[in-house]
């Protein structure tokens, strides 16, 4: 196994992109948390600092965007997106739409159950999603593109 993955064949197994969502999601989940800790304590938070309420709040967090984007999880799974379901434009305003619901519920979330108001839950929030977009970033270049990604030129 660790033979193959330093000579490139773990890029061709079909568990490929478990292995990647894994990874990735380990990573999201470690870097999450300290951060929303360490926001709550640059806000002032007046409740909930201590690590077990930062760590149920993530998970509320985490539960609520899972279950705002799951009707996209069910299109992917089905594969509706390509025969039966709305097409390119009409799937990205969707996406776009849920995103943004998901965000917004995210932030009254870290609003509500920290008591920081809106402008800290805001500074909170972005502290929170910066890690995410470079995490995901850098996944989706050794996916899609880069000198030994899928789609990528090879040099």
């Amino acid at each position: 196994m660790l033979m193959s993955i330093f000579q490139g064949g773990i890029m061709d197994s079909p568990f490929f992109p478990l292995i990647i969502a894994g990874v990735t999601f380990g990573i999201m989940a470690a870097t999450w948390i300290p951060i929303l800790k360490i926001g709550l304590i640059i806000s002032n938070a007046e409740v909930n600092r201590e690590w077990k309420k930062v760590i149920i709040s993530s998970l509320i967090q985490a539960g609520l965007c899972f279950f705002i984007m799951s009707p996209l999880f069910i299109n992917m799974f089905l594969d509706f997106g390509s025969e039966h379901g709305p097409e390119g434009d009409e799937m990205a305003g969707l996406i776009a739409g849920l995103l943004a619901l998901g965000m917004f519920i995210n932030l009254q979330v870290i609003n509500v159950f920290h008591r920081v108001g809106m402008k800290r839950a805001l500074i909170i929030f972005i502290m929170e999603v910066i890690p995410v977009i470079i995490i995901m970033s850098i996944v989706m270049g050794m996916q899609f593109g880069g000198p030994n990604g899928g789609g990528g030129p090879s040099y």
